[in-house]
């Protein structure tokens, strides 16, 4: 009977066969995992596994050391082992990964939140990430394509952490959402989308004289920070709200005569 196998990068770097986790010493032979993993399914040659091995320089023998750790790979994988196939083309590993599904469900989240699903929206992005246990291929370092799968994962990651508020706002739920926006918020200041969803909360939630004042405060910052302006949506949603009140003006002092 053929053992299932899954992987989970996001975060500490974890290998299951049959549900049980299965133990790797050693930093080559976490690297070599999260090397192969990386390449998707793809077969990775062997210059290419020896740069995400050693990072600051192959060693005397490289060829010979990648051959040793992937017969370890191999021996500590057991019968599973026969699906770390060498090829033409260099080492292939297929297994099933955790940002495989983490990428899935954000983008089915963005789509039902799109044809105003909202209920299926929260459920796929909040599965998406309960995924996420931190920064993903904490075992390599940062070539350019390690850099590149991060990223895209991160902002995946920053993105489902919006969009989810975007839907409960979507449901009816703007105080839950707003709780979690002003968070937001503070934790990354710059992300015009959080700013322009704490507006709308405070919209929901009564209260547009504070939206039209959290939308001056991001023009500020932005302008200070940056020397930029917001962005098309936080204009037309500061058009929305209306122009800032104007402060009585002072009555001049009445005349008086002696």
């Amino acid at each position: 009977m053929e053992q299932r196998l899954s992987c989970r990068v996001i975060g500490p770097l974890e290998l299951e066969v049959d549900g049980a986790a299965l133990a790797l010493n050693g930093v080559q032979a976490r690297r070599l995992l999260a090397a192969l993993v990386l390449a998707e399914g793809r077969p990775v040659s062997d210059p290419e596994l020896a740069d995400l091995m050693w990072p600051n320089g192959w060693p005397e023998n490289a060829r010979k050391a990648l051959r040793v750790l992937v017969w370890r790979l191999r021996t500590a994988l057991g019968a599973a082992g026969e699906r770390l196939e060498r090829t033409p083309s260099g080492y292939c590993f297929a297994v099933p990964t955790d940002h495989q599904q983490f990428a899935d469900l954000v983008a089915s989240g963005l789509y039902r939140l799109s044809i105003r699903d909202a209920i299926g929206a929260i459920q796929d992005l909040e599965a998406a990430l309960e995924l996420w246990r931190g920064e993903p291929w904490q075992d390599l370092a940062g070539s350019p394509a390690v850099v590149g799968a991060r990223t895209r994962l991160v902002e995946l990651h920053e993105l489902a952490l919006e969009e989810v508020e975007a839907a409960r706002l979507a449901f009816g739920n703007p105080w839950v959402a707003l709780r979690s926006l002003t968070r937001l918020v503070a934790d990354s200041p710059y992300r015009e989308r959080r700013w322009e969803l704490l507006a709308l909360a405070y919209l929901e939630t009564g209260q547009p004289e504070r939206a039209a004042a959290e939308l001056r405060r991001f023009r500020a910052l932005l302008a200070d920070q940056l020397g930029l302006d917001p962005g098309p949506a936080l204009v037309a949603l500061e058009r929305r709200l209306g122009p800032p009140p104007q402060a009585p003006r002072p009555r001049p002092a009445a005349w008086r005569w002696r």
